[in-house]
Protein backbone atom coordinates (compact mmCIF):
# COMPACT_ATOMS: atom_id res chain seq x y z
CA UNK A 1 0.00 0.00 0.00
CA UNK A 2 1.40 3.29 -0.85
CA UNK A 3 0.27 6.74 1.61
CA UNK A 4 -0.13 10.09 -0.68
CA UNK A 5 -1.24 13.34 1.18
CA UNK A 6 -2.76 15.57 -1.45
CA UNK A 7 -2.53 19.46 -1.64
CA UNK A 8 -3.22 21.70 -3.74
CA UNK A 9 -4.11 25.12 -4.28
CA UNK A 10 -1.92 26.75 -1.42
CA UNK A 11 -2.12 30.50 -3.01
CA UNK A 12 0.49 32.28 -1.23
CA UNK A 13 -0.33 36.06 -1.02
CA UNK A 14 -3.95 35.05 -0.68
CA UNK A 15 -3.62 32.60 1.84
CA UNK A 16 -4.58 31.92 5.50
CA UNK A 17 -0.87 32.39 7.71
CA UNK A 18 -2.41 30.59 10.98
CA UNK A 19 -3.15 27.90 8.85
CA UNK A 20 0.89 26.71 7.51
CA UNK A 21 1.91 24.86 10.89
CA UNK A 22 -1.35 23.08 11.53
CA UNK A 23 -1.21 22.17 8.01
CA UNK A 24 2.59 21.18 8.61
CA UNK A 25 2.01 19.02 11.67
CA UNK A 26 -1.40 17.39 9.90
CA UNK A 27 0.99 15.93 7.06
CA UNK A 28 4.03 14.83 9.31
CA UNK A 29 1.21 13.15 11.32
CA UNK A 30 0.18 11.13 8.26
CA UNK A 31 3.67 9.54 7.72
CA UNK A 32 3.02 9.26 4.03
CA UNK A 33 5.54 7.99 1.31
CA UNK A 34 4.71 11.42 -0.87
CA UNK A 35 3.56 14.63 -0.13
CA UNK A 36 2.05 15.65 -3.93
CA UNK A 37 1.10 19.71 -4.55
CA UNK A 38 -1.29 19.86 -7.78
CA UNK A 39 -0.66 23.71 -8.61
CA UNK A 40 -0.88 26.85 -7.84
CA UNK A 41 1.80 27.54 -5.17
CA UNK A 42 1.17 31.35 -5.42
CA UNK A 43 -2.10 33.92 -6.43
CA UNK A 44 -0.31 36.14 -8.57
CA UNK A 45 2.97 34.67 -9.22
CA UNK A 46 5.30 37.62 -7.76
CA UNK A 47 8.45 36.80 -6.39
CA UNK A 48 7.57 37.24 -2.92
CA UNK A 49 4.83 34.82 -3.29
CA UNK A 50 7.28 32.52 -3.83
CA UNK A 51 9.61 33.11 -1.60
CA UNK A 52 6.72 32.15 0.74
CA UNK A 53 6.37 29.35 -1.31
CA UNK A 54 9.99 27.69 -0.83
CA UNK A 55 9.55 28.43 2.53
CA UNK A 56 6.28 26.26 3.27
CA UNK A 57 7.70 23.46 0.60
CA UNK A 58 11.48 23.32 2.14
CA UNK A 59 9.44 22.85 5.85
CA UNK A 60 7.06 19.71 4.04
CA UNK A 61 8.44 16.11 5.73
CA UNK A 62 9.43 13.24 3.22
CA UNK A 63 8.99 13.44 -0.80
CA UNK A 64 7.34 15.76 -2.32
CA UNK A 65 6.41 15.69 -5.97
CA UNK A 66 4.83 19.42 -7.11
CA UNK A 67 3.31 20.55 -10.19
CA UNK A 68 2.46 24.13 -11.49
CA UNK A 69 -0.82 25.50 -11.65
CA UNK A 70 -2.09 28.75 -14.02
CA UNK A 71 -1.94 30.96 -10.61
CA UNK A 72 1.94 30.25 -11.11
CA UNK A 73 2.61 32.27 -14.14
CA UNK A 74 3.34 35.63 -13.92
CA UNK A 75 0.67 37.50 -13.57
CA UNK A 76 1.52 41.20 -13.88
CA UNK A 77 4.59 40.41 -15.66
CA UNK A 78 3.48 39.40 -19.67
CA UNK A 79 6.76 39.54 -21.36
CA UNK A 80 8.13 37.00 -18.66
CA UNK A 81 5.33 34.68 -19.14
CA UNK A 82 6.19 34.64 -22.61
CA UNK A 83 10.01 34.41 -22.63
CA UNK A 84 10.42 32.70 -18.55
CA UNK A 85 7.17 31.50 -17.69
CA UNK A 86 8.30 29.03 -15.16
CA UNK A 87 11.89 30.74 -14.19
CA UNK A 88 10.02 31.94 -10.38
CA UNK A 89 8.02 28.79 -10.36
CA UNK A 90 11.77 26.70 -10.56
CA UNK A 91 13.35 28.77 -7.68
CA UNK A 92 10.50 27.77 -5.26
CA UNK A 93 9.77 24.13 -6.61
CA UNK A 94 12.69 22.93 -8.68
CA UNK A 95 13.66 22.37 -11.99
CA UNK A 96 11.22 19.28 -12.94
CA UNK A 97 8.02 20.10 -14.94
CA UNK A 98 6.96 16.30 -15.21
CA UNK A 99 8.43 15.10 -12.03
CA UNK A 100 7.83 11.04 -11.72
CA UNK A 101 8.11 9.07 -7.84
CA UNK A 102 7.94 5.24 -7.41
CA UNK A 103 8.18 3.16 -5.17
CA UNK A 104 7.94 -0.73 -5.13
CA UNK A 105 4.16 -0.76 -4.98
CA UNK A 106 3.43 3.04 -7.23
CA UNK A 107 4.38 4.90 -9.74
CA UNK A 108 3.53 9.23 -9.56
CA UNK A 109 3.98 11.24 -13.03
CA UNK A 110 3.28 14.63 -12.72
CA UNK A 111 2.24 17.07 -16.04
CA UNK A 112 2.03 20.53 -16.37
CA UNK A 113 -1.53 21.19 -17.57
CA UNK A 114 -0.98 25.41 -17.27
CA UNK A 115 -1.04 27.36 -20.56
CA UNK A 116 1.01 30.52 -20.48
CA UNK A 117 -1.07 31.80 -23.58
CA UNK A 118 -4.62 32.36 -21.58
CA UNK A 119 -5.10 32.36 -17.75
CA UNK A 120 -7.82 29.93 -16.46
CA UNK A 121 -8.17 27.09 -19.38
CA UNK A 122 -5.22 24.53 -19.28
CA UNK A 123 -3.71 22.44 -21.72
CA UNK A 124 -2.10 18.78 -22.28
CA UNK A 125 -0.82 18.47 -25.83
CA UNK A 126 -0.08 15.53 -27.67
CA UNK A 127 3.86 14.93 -27.24
CA UNK A 128 3.19 15.29 -23.21
CA UNK A 129 0.56 12.61 -23.65
CA UNK A 130 3.24 10.24 -25.48
CA UNK A 131 5.30 11.27 -22.54
CA UNK A 132 3.12 9.83 -19.84
CA UNK A 133 2.43 6.72 -22.06
CA UNK A 134 6.18 6.25 -22.16
CA UNK A 135 6.69 7.02 -18.49
CA UNK A 136 3.85 4.76 -17.31
CA UNK A 137 5.39 1.67 -19.30
CA UNK A 138 7.68 1.30 -16.59
CA UNK A 139 5.64 1.03 -14.17
CA UNK A 140 5.08 -2.58 -14.55
CA UNK A 141 3.09 -4.35 -11.80
CA UNK A 142 2.68 -0.59 -10.00
CA UNK A 143 0.35 0.86 -9.08
CA UNK A 144 -0.21 4.12 -11.66
CA UNK A 145 -1.06 7.88 -10.65
CA UNK A 146 -0.68 11.21 -12.72
CA UNK A 147 -0.89 14.49 -10.45
CA UNK A 148 -1.80 17.72 -12.72
CA UNK A 149 -3.26 20.64 -12.15
CA UNK A 150 -6.27 21.11 -13.75
CA UNK A 151 -9.59 18.73 -13.86
CA UNK A 152 -10.13 15.75 -16.41
CA UNK A 153 -13.77 16.42 -15.63
CA UNK A 154 -16.46 18.07 -14.39
CA UNK A 155 -17.57 16.97 -10.61
CA UNK A 156 -18.31 19.14 -7.12
CA UNK A 157 -18.11 22.53 -9.20
CA UNK A 158 -17.65 23.61 -12.77
CA UNK A 159 -15.95 27.29 -13.07
CA UNK A 160 -14.19 26.84 -16.47
CA UNK A 161 -14.28 25.09 -19.45
CA UNK A 162 -12.74 21.58 -19.01
CA UNK A 163 -9.59 22.28 -20.64
CA UNK A 164 -7.76 21.79 -24.11
CA UNK A 165 -7.08 17.98 -24.55
CA UNK A 166 -9.15 16.84 -21.89
CA UNK A 167 -10.87 14.04 -23.57
CA UNK A 168 -7.82 12.70 -25.55
CA UNK A 169 -5.59 13.03 -22.14
CA UNK A 170 -8.63 10.71 -20.18
CA UNK A 171 -8.15 7.97 -23.29
CA UNK A 172 -4.69 7.90 -22.53
CA UNK A 173 -4.57 7.57 -19.22
CA UNK A 174 -7.18 4.58 -19.67
CA UNK A 175 -5.06 3.06 -22.44
CA UNK A 176 -2.11 3.49 -19.97
CA UNK A 177 -3.48 1.93 -17.11
CA UNK A 178 -3.42 4.91 -14.99
CA UNK A 179 -5.48 3.94 -12.00
CA UNK A 180 -5.85 7.48 -9.95
CA UNK A 181 -5.86 11.14 -10.90
CA UNK A 182 -4.71 13.76 -8.53
CA UNK A 183 -6.07 17.19 -9.48
CA UNK A 184 -6.81 20.85 -7.95
CA UNK A 185 -7.88 24.02 -9.34
CA UNK A 186 -11.39 24.52 -8.33
CA UNK A 187 -10.81 24.49 -4.59
CA UNK A 188 -13.86 22.09 -3.90
CA UNK A 189 -12.86 18.29 -2.93
CA UNK A 190 -14.17 15.31 -4.80
CA UNK A 191 -13.61 11.37 -5.36
CA UNK A 192 -14.75 9.06 -7.91
CA UNK A 193 -14.64 6.95 -10.80
CA UNK A 194 -14.34 9.13 -13.97
CA UNK A 195 -17.50 8.54 -15.88
CA UNK A 196 -16.14 8.23 -18.94
CA UNK A 197 -13.21 6.13 -17.34
CA UNK A 198 -14.53 4.06 -14.69
CA UNK A 199 -10.94 2.68 -14.69
CA UNK A 200 -9.58 5.70 -13.35
CA UNK A 201 -10.31 6.86 -10.33
CA UNK A 202 -10.74 11.10 -9.99
CA UNK A 203 -9.38 12.61 -6.81
CA UNK A 204 -9.95 16.38 -6.39
CA UNK A 205 -8.26 18.28 -3.69
CA UNK A 206 -9.74 21.32 -2.00
CA UNK A 207 -7.75 24.36 -1.11
CA UNK A 208 -5.02 24.19 1.51
CA UNK A 209 -4.75 27.75 2.51
CA UNK A 210 -6.29 29.97 0.39
CA UNK A 211 -8.82 32.34 1.42
CA UNK A 212 -10.84 31.78 -1.76
CA UNK A 213 -12.43 29.20 -0.47
CA UNK A 214 -15.65 27.64 -2.48
CA UNK A 215 -18.42 26.23 -0.03
CA UNK A 216 -15.91 24.61 1.97
CA UNK A 217 -13.61 24.89 4.63
CA UNK A 218 -9.53 24.62 3.88
CA UNK A 219 -8.24 21.15 3.79
CA UNK A 220 -6.04 18.45 1.70
CA UNK A 221 -6.99 14.51 1.11
CA UNK A 222 -5.31 11.74 2.14
CA UNK A 223 -5.11 8.47 -0.27
CA UNK A 224 -3.96 5.51 0.69
CA UNK A 225 -3.85 3.16 -2.72
CA UNK A 226 -3.25 -0.85 -2.97
CA UNK A 227 -3.59 -2.58 -6.42
CA UNK A 228 -7.38 -2.91 -6.31
CA UNK A 229 -8.61 -0.57 -3.20
CA UNK A 230 -8.23 3.43 -2.73
CA UNK A 231 -9.68 5.23 0.72
CA UNK A 232 -9.63 8.96 0.25
CA UNK A 233 -9.86 10.70 3.61
CA UNK A 234 -10.73 14.20 3.73
CA UNK A 235 -8.82 16.29 6.61
CA UNK A 236 -10.74 20.04 6.68
CA UNK A 237 -9.24 22.88 9.04
CA UNK A 238 -11.39 23.47 12.15
CA UNK A 239 -10.55 24.65 15.81
CA UNK A 240 -7.77 21.94 16.70
CA UNK A 241 -6.23 21.96 13.47
CA UNK A 242 -6.97 19.81 10.33
CA UNK A 243 -9.09 16.36 11.25
CA UNK A 244 -10.26 13.79 9.16
CA UNK A 245 -13.93 14.60 8.30
CA UNK A 246 -15.37 12.12 5.45
CA UNK A 247 -13.51 9.05 4.42
CA UNK A 248 -14.55 7.96 0.99
CA UNK A 249 -13.97 3.85 -0.33
CA UNK A 250 -13.18 2.24 -3.71
CA UNK A 251 -12.82 -1.48 -4.88
CA UNK A 252 -11.76 -2.11 -8.36
CA UNK A 253 -13.34 -4.84 -9.91
CA UNK A 254 -13.20 -5.91 -13.62
CA UNK A 255 -11.37 -2.70 -14.47
CA UNK A 256 -13.58 -0.37 -12.50
CA UNK A 257 -13.87 1.90 -9.59
CA UNK A 258 -16.85 0.99 -7.45
CA UNK A 259 -17.70 3.37 -4.46
CA UNK A 260 -18.12 1.40 -1.08
CA UNK A 261 -20.49 3.19 1.87
CA UNK A 262 -18.82 6.21 3.17
CA UNK A 263 -18.78 7.39 6.64
CA UNK A 264 -17.69 10.78 8.87
CA UNK A 265 -14.26 9.93 10.21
Amino acid sequence: MTRIVHLSDLHFGAHEPDLIDPLLAAVEAARADLIVVSGDLAHRGTPGQFRLAKAFLDRVPGPLLCVPGNHDLPHWNPLLRVFGPYRRYHRAAGPEMAPVWQNADTLAAGINTADRWQWKRGYVSDAQRAKLSETFATAEDRSRVLVMHHPLEHAALSVDPLMHGAKDTLATLTEAGVQVVLSGHVHVSYSGPFRDAPGVLFVQAGTALSTRRRGEANGFSLLDLSADHAQVTIHRAGRTGFEPVVVDDFQRHDGAWQRLPSWAA
